[in-house]
């Protein structure tokens, strides 16, 4: 009896009984399947053999150019890790002997991003020293203090130290002190942030995590977690000198000492019934009364945040003051000028990361990078994100004037724009049309058909905006996609739901099950229009909840091949609940909602990506894990927001010299009052940090994987062996 030797091109196609394709001889054939298996070494050794084959020659060559191109990429990608670590680990060491403590630990914290392992580097002698003196003076900063800048180095240490419950409980402090300074700057700041606040929503509140949070809630943690944030009220300086009460030290130690005994009564309780809670809020609203004397509304806010922040990390409460802002951010359609915004690191000042399509901004010339340092005639200096958007957005055809600084040619330059409604929209492609630049081009290959599609969020108009971009890249040419979930938040579950029946005609997406609710099932059945073309899903660890959906159904129905790094874990449903004060017949306000955690989803496969503060698996893995370093990440991101962004030419000057660039970015943040902290890195810090002498290339090495894939799999036509692979497995595990 004669075996046959099976390359594995036959094995997959024998597995699956189907034929194999007759075009493609053997030698190929053992070459693509090679690549679809990972085995990249051996399917170039395959097509080397086939290429010895004059009729297989032309596509063997095809072939190897392919291999050729991931050898050198993932040559270069190692040869950068290796260099960037010796690197920010050589200048760690020098900024410490310089005493340069910060610094020293931002080199370090950014050389355990390019360690083998990280447990490993943090072991080394010199690590341990940076991360001992790094731990006394975030303790030194805590008793100053400074909260913002101990919030700072706990951060960067746990870069270092992932998953250290010591290090997350200390950041966790900092934070909470450190946003009541942001929050509440000045009068004014307190009064927008308490406006329209009343006692009745604290209670209504609790009423409504008791009737539907996703699990029964342990009040007796939540008012603990209530008491910790008064504590840091009285334990943040800053705040004495916008309210008069605790600048006097006698009334604050009297509601300190009053905290302290309301809180050693909780402690001796095993459990806590919501009246009680509710029962506790009135003794510290009395405790208040005759102490500190700050206001009711205040206290009612800072005991309901502390709350319901111990709930998880996605219910919160939206005060009427922030309710017209959630209401933009869950429609994705604001009125404004349509700037997209960040911080710029070196002056914090505003930064402008884009303009937006079809935007005012754009029509007027903002570029990307543009600082923006005056609204109405009103300094920018300090101002938040949040406290921008409420500034520059406003009402349709007013007014609105910007003044810029402009860091790359030292000009001045002052805007007067018109506000307008703001679509958001959430498809991109591989690159704007020439000829057209509100146009995009999908095809990222256009000799294989292949396009690239990036859906950033999960919007009531997502399904219909992507339905749109895959029939145009169909007319384009597309034979198989690349879907880019990298960077999407998430949003709407039912717009994920949607988008699952384009490429599925039927199955189970997602279920939802609550304590309260019953659980909910969500199907797709119908004509899935695309179902048959070949398609990756790229998704990485900020890829979160409505991306994790759709990545799973698709990967536990087989229906895509997921590439990248594990999902964030956000595997809950929030609703947005009013607050309606039942008892006395009438709304507690309009604008008062607590979004809540209400229930877990699980996917077709029966588990959930939810993360449990103390998981070990949580997310959506994927079928190939393939990370990006620091560097790979913001090459990404930069090259996706170039392609993105549509440019109005702009007047021509003289561009500056890096020396001078960095001059007037320093004038910008040494502009400050006498009592701010210095900061922790100085300008001449930053540029060593961007010194950096080696570049990642611009490339989207996770991208580059997945075209590889694609390409082996169209030439092939056969199935992918992930896939199949994962089929069998659950065949064999069925009675």
């Amino acid at each position: 009896m004669r075996l046959l030797r099976l390359t594995p091109l036959m094995a997959l196609l024998l597995l699956l009984g189907l034929p194999s394709a007759p075009a493609i001889g053997e030698g190929l054939g053992d070459a693509y399947a090679r690549i679809l298996n990972g085995d990249y070494s051996g399917g170039r050794d395959a097509a080397v053999s086939a290429a010895k084959v004059s009729a297989e020659e032309p596509a063997a060559k095809r072939v190897l150019g392919w291999l050729d191109s991931y050898s050198a990429m993932s040559e270069e990608r190692a040869r950068l890790r290796e260099e960037t670590l010796a690197w920010s680990s050589e200048q760690a060491q020098k900024a410490l002997a310089e005493d340069r403590l910060f610094l020293a630990l931002t080199f370090t914290a950014r050389a355990a991003q390019y360690a083998t392992t990280k447990a490993e580097f943090a072991g080394q002698e010199w690590v341990q020293g940076i991360i001992n003196q790094s731990r006394l003076e975030a303790a030194r900063l805590e008793a100053v203090p400074r909260w913002r800048d101990a919030l700072s180095y706990y951060f960067r240490l746990e870069q270092i130290l992932e998953r250290n419950p010591e290090l997350k409980a200390a950041r966790e402090h900092a934070a909470r002190h450190a946003r009541l300074e942001a929050v509440y700057t000045d009068q004014k700041a307190v009064e927008r942030r308490i406006k329209g606040v009343r006692r009745e929503m604290l209670y209504e509140a609790l009423r409504k995590i008791d009737a539907y949070y996703f699990e029964a809630p342990k009040h007796r943690v939540l008012a603990l977690a209530a008491l910790d944030n008064l504590d840091a009220m009285l334990e943040t300086p800053k705040l004495q000198q916008v309210f008069d009460g605790l600048a006097n030290e006698d009334s604050r130690r009297s509601f300190t000492d009053g905290l302290r005994e309301l809180r050693a009564g909780i402690e001796q309780r095993e459990a806590l019934p919501r009246k009680d809670f509710q029962r506790l809020f009135d003794e510290v609203a009395e405790l208040n009364r005759r102490t500190v004397g700050l206001p009711d509304e205040l206290i009612v806010v800072e005991f309901t945040e502390g709350a319901v922040s111990r709930l998880d990390d996605f219910s919160s409460m939206i005060w009427p003051a922030d309710s017209n802002e959630f209401d933009k951010m869950l429609t994705g359609d604001f009125c404004g000028v349509g700037i997209s915004l960040g911080v710029d690191e070196i002056s914090n000042r505003l930064k402008v990361v884009s303009p937006l399509e079809n935007s005012p901004a754009l029509e007027a010339g903002i570029l990307p990078n543009d600082l923006i340092i005056e609204v109405n005639s009103e300094s920018t200096k300090n101002w938040s994100t949040e406290d921008a958007v409420r500034h520059i957005t406003g009402k349709p055809q007013t007014s609105v004037t910007l003044v810029i600084f402009r860091p790359s040619t030292g000009q001045r330059l002052e805007f007067p724009l018109t506000r307008r409604e703001i679509h958001l929209r959430s498809i991109e492609g591989h690159a704007r049309m020439a000829d057209d630049p509100s146009r995009w081009n999908y095809i990222v290959d256009p000799v294989e058909g292949i396009a690239y599609i990036r859906l950033t969020n999960f919007s009531p108009r997502s399904s219909d905006e992507l339905g749109a971009a895959l029939h145009a890249a169909r007319e384009q040419g597309m034979k198989g996609l690349v879907l880019d979930l990298r960077y999407n938040p998430g949003g709407l579950l039912e717009a994920a739901v949607d988008i699952v029946a384009k490429f599925m005609p039927s199955g189970e997406v997602v279920i939802t099950r609550g304590r309260q609710e019953r659980p909910e099932r969500y199907e797709v059945s119908g004509k899935a229009p695309f179902a048959g073309v070949p398609l990756i899903v790229l998704v990485n660890e900020a890829s979160a909840s409505a991306s994790e959906i759709l990545a799973g159904a698709f990967r536990d129905h087989g229906r895509a091949v997921v590439l990248g790094e594990r999902t964030f874990g956000k595997g809950s449903v929030q609703k947005v609940i009013p607050l309606e004060n039942n008892l006395f017949g009438r709304g507690a306000d309009p604008g008062a909602r607590i979004k809540l955690t209400t229930s877990l989803y699980y996917l077709p496969n029966g588990g959930t990506p939810h993360r449990s503060p103390d998981a070990e698996d949580w997310g959506v893995n994927p079928d190939w894990q393939i990370g990006l370093t620091p560097k790979e990440a913001v090459q990404v991101i930069e090259s996706r927001r170039d392609a993105a962004v549509l440019r109005k030419e702009a007047t021509p000057a003289p561009e500056l010299s890096e020396d001078d660039r960095l001059r007037n970015l320093e004038a910008l943040k040494t502009e400050r009052d006498a009592d701010e902290d210095e900061p922790l890195l100085s300008v001449a810090d930053i540029a060593l940090i961007e010194s950096d002498p080696f570049k990642a290339a611009r490339v989207d090495p996770q991208l580059e994987y997945a075209l590889l894939h694609l390409r082996a799999k169209l030439a092939a036509n056969v199935p992918w062996p992930k896939i199949a692979a994962r089929a069998a497995a659950q065949s064999a595990k069925l009675p």
